[in-house]
Parts: C-alpha cells; structure tokens; sequence
C-alpha cells in the first residue's frame, strides 16, 4: 500500500501503519472484505485527513486495494494537506454521494462482497444504506461499528504524547480562567482568557466550547458563558480542553470569588475530589470500567451528595471532532460496563454533582490506564480554590 508522507502529518508513517493493519486485521476477524468508514474522528485516526467540512460527505473505502477517499471535490485539498492518502472519488455538489460511493465499490470489485458499515455511527444515514442496496444488491451490508474504535481505545505511545500536549494547553488555559476570575467581572471576560490562552498555546478548535459558568449557573449541564456578573461568595466552573492534530485532553475545576455564600460548594467539592482520588486509585489493567465507576460513585454517596451525581464517571478521550471531544460512544466508566480496562486506555473521569438553580460542583483528570495504575494527564491542583 502507498503511503504519501510530508511534514504536516500530525504522526509517522509508520503509527500509521500500525493502525491500519489493526484495522485491517479487525475486518478479517469480521469477515468482511470492504469497510466503508464514515465517522470523521474514524478516518482521522486512520489517515490524518481533517476538515471542518466533515458534515458534508466523506467516506473511506478500505479493502486489499489502494483505500479511496469519496468526498466533495470542494474539500479534495484536504486530503493532500492532512492525510496521507494517494487516491480520492470526489463528489460535485450536484451528485449523490452515496451513488458515488456505491459505484465506486463496483469500480473496486466489491459489488458482490461483504461489505462493511459503521450503522451505529452518527454519520451513516438510512438513505445511504438504502442506496447502497439498491445499487449493489448482491453486496451483504454487515454492521461493523466496532472495527475502527476497537483500535482507537488502546492508544500507542505516540498518541499518549500528543495527548499530554493537549494536556498542558488546557492546564494552562483553565488556569488564565482561573486567574481571570474576580467580582465585577463577568463570564464573558472570563472565557475569553480561556479562548485567549488555549488557542496562543497552541490548541486547534475544540470538540466542545470551554464550559464557564457562575453561581447558580453552575448547575446547568454543558453550560456556556452568558455575561453574568461574578459577586463576591460566587463560585465558577470551569471544563476545558485542547485539541492537537485533533487530539484532546479536558480538565474540570471550581474556583470561589472570596469564602462561598452556600457552604456546600466546599463539602461538595471535598466529596467529588475524594470520588475522583478513589477512582484513580481503582484504575489498573483487569479492573473493570464499573468497578472504577463504583469505586468513584460510593465515595460521593457515602459523603450525602449520591442523589446529586447521576452520570458515568468518565468516559474514554482521544481523537475528536464537534459536536463531542470524548469518546464515550466507544466505553465509558459506567454501571453495567464488563470491560476490563488495559494499558493505554485514555479517560476523562468527570466526578460532578448537580442541583438545578442552586449549584454545581466539579472536578475532573485525564488518565491513562498504566502496566501497574493510573497516570493523570492533566496537571493542576486538585482543590478549591478560595481567591
């Protein structure tokens, strides 16, 4: 297989490599002798390629052939830029993408195969699959969701490193946000030192705004800045992450204007510390990911603020685009998850506890799972800060 190499690859020929014959080996084990891979963060992870077009059409063919990307011509210089890709099907604006795709699978001898698809991706549409079994009717359509992020929840080493530069960008931006904070100020000026610092560190567009919110606000789910002005006795969360080659690392922390009106911002925040801490201390290969979601959870229950945590504990972090920058769809640490955890797994754990109108309170780490426990990605003090 001919692979372009240039200096505006984000990782080797070789790294690669690696994950696509990891992919191909998962499409051996599958049966299938073709993969239409649609997800964006998908045919990232296995060619570099990026756009923030990827809500027009993009589908990687793989097969014992050359892979052909299909995609709007528009976007065909990406391909050169980002990826090292030597062939593409572009699309005119006019043109079905799905009709191109379909007979470019015909082009390629797969029109009687077994042919791959990503059904449960966000990306792969009923009419897609429809055209594709009208056009290539004696085509078997297998569900193979699984074959690229099977391989993308074990990083390589090389993919931990990037994610440690992501690391530091947001530990430096929530830290200018940290540093921002004061009464008079308003959540607007506060973000937008976050904006400021991430993007001067070197961070590329993220999969999810910074979350910034104050006071009451901070109850509120993926929340944003709205101009509020910080009082003193307020409290302000933050989550933020960065994004290098379209790798991510987060990071979550409270911050209070003075001593905090409400006196559970520091019980909360000591409970949701203390479930982080037990959590990260679970974590090492075999533990399985609801083991490290109990272990996490039955701290924050026994401190009273169970009620009031009703989400996983973390989810698995790495390659992104918007409108996510985890990887949850692929494990997450969570009741009811079997999987046991392995070397090289990356996750965001987001112990926080909500009460609507009242308060919010957070903190979280990027990890990587080690031979023997846990190493936190992410690098700020774990604590309250009282300003």
């Amino acid at each position: 297989m001919e692979m372009k190499g240039h200096e505006r690859l984000g990782f080797s020929l070789d790294e690669y490599r690696r994950r696509y014959e990891s992919v191909m080996r998962g499409m051996r084990e599958l049966g299938v002798d073709a993969l239409l891979v649609r997800g964006p963060e998908n045919i990232c992870y296995l060619t570099g390629y990026e756009t923030p077009g990827y809500y027009k059409y993009h589908a990687l063919l793989l097969s014992q052939d050359e892979p052909i990307l299909v995609l709007r011509r528009f976007e065909e210089p990406n391909a050169w830029e980002f990826s090292w890709l030597t062939r593409t099907a572009p699309v005119d604006d006019h043109e079905n993408p799905s009709l191109v795709t379909a007979r470019t699978l015909e082009r390629m001898g797969l029109a009687d195969k077994r042919i791959g698809v990503e059904k449960s991706g966000w990306f792969f549409s009923v009419d897609e699959y429809e055209t594709l079994r009208s056009v290539l009717p004696r085509a078997t359509l297998v569900d193979a969701s699984s074959a690229v992020e099977r391989a993308r929840v074990v990083k390589s080493d090389a993919e931990i490193a990037m994610m440690r530069r992501a690391a530091r960008i947001a530990d430096r931006a929530t830290q200018a946000g940290i540093d921002a904070v004061q009464a008079g100020r308003s959540e607007d000026e506060v973000a937008a030192e976050v904006h400021r610092v991430a993007i001067l560190e070197g961070s590329e567009y993220m999969g999810l705004p910074p979350f910034v919110l104050s006071g009451e606000r901070t109850c509120l789910p993926h929340g944003t800045w709205r101009g509020r002005t910080l009082q003193p006795g307020d409290h302000v969360y933050f989550e933020v992450s960065a994004a290098k080659f379209r790798y991510s690392a987060a990071i979550m922390r409270c911050v209070a204007v003075g001593e905090p009106k409400d006196p559970r911002v520091r019980a909360m925040a000591d409970a949701v510390i203390a479930g982080l801490e037990a959590g990260m201390a679970a974590i090492r290969p075999g533990v399985t990911c609801e083991a490290v979601d109990a272990a996490c959870r039955s701290v924050i229950e026994r401190a009273g603020f169970g009620k009031y945590f009703t989400h996983r504990t973390g989810y698995s972090i790495g390659v992104n685009f918007p409108p996510d920058w985890g990887e949850g769809q692929i494990l997450s640490l969570r009741h009811g998850e079997p999987t046991p955890l392995e070397p090289n797994m990356t996750f965001h754990m987001v112990p926080l506890c909500l009460v609507y109108r009242e308060i919010g309170v957070g903190f979280s780490a990027t990890v990587r799972v080690t031979e023997a426990g846990c190493e936190e990605l992410t690098s700020l003090p774990r604590r309250l800060v009282v300003k």
